[in-house]
């Protein structure tokens, strides 16, 4: 930030990088090194304050959404409103008929907004219960577990690995290094 704001600042800086502690120097014996790394360092002239304020500005860049995720929710928001309008018209349009009974029409404006995927609740996540040894098919409901639960294997997670590993090593299969398959020479 000092190279920035000053001119006369920058050209201090850029000078002081050279120094009596520049060196590179080969072949030095550890102890050399470890007492030259302990003493042969030049302080720098920035105080407490300036640490803290630059450590708070990363703090806020890095709390700050990223921008593609931002964007990404910003379109489906755009969506679904787009959507909304586009139900909500059809709604009135079907308020408006007066040949059809109300019970009709509520049952079809009820069709257009499940159609939508607009009158669907949110479904509840799925709790995984590890099995204990000797459980059978039916469990009862673990203790401190809410909502929707699913008793799994505890060696799912190890063949579900396999299984994935297994599939990506069979894309790999038929070819060789030189982007052909390598065949046995015919004469």
């Amino acid at each position: 930030s000092q190279m920035v704001q000053s001119r006369k600042r920058k050209r201090e800086i850029m000078e002081g990088g050279y120094h009596r502690f520049m060196f590179n120097d080969d072949n030095l014996p550890d102890w050399f090194r470890q007492d030259e790394s302990k003493h042969c360092r030049v302080t720098l002239p920035v105080t407490k304050g300036e640490i803290e304020e630059y450590k708070m500005k990363m703090k806020a860049l890095n709390a700050r959404p990223i921008k593609k995720i931002a964007e990404a929710k910003a379109r489906k928001k755009r969506k679904e409103v787009k959507k909304l309008e586009r139900v909500r018209k059809k709604a009135e349009a079907i308020s408006d008929t007066a040949d059809v009974a109300d019970r009709d029409k509520w049952m079809q404006i009820k069709q257009i907004y499940k159609k939508a995927g607009l009158l669907s609740k949110k479904k509840k996540e799925i709790t995984y219960v590890v099995a204990k040894k000797g459980t059978g098919k039916r469990v009862r409901r673990p203790q401190g577990v809410q909502g929707p639960f699913k008793v799994v294997d505890p060696r799912m997670k190890k063949d579900n690995f396999k299984d994935k590993k297994s599939a990506k090593n069979r894309g790999k299969k038929g070819k060789a290094k030189g982007g052909k398959r390598m065949g046995k020479n015919k004469r």
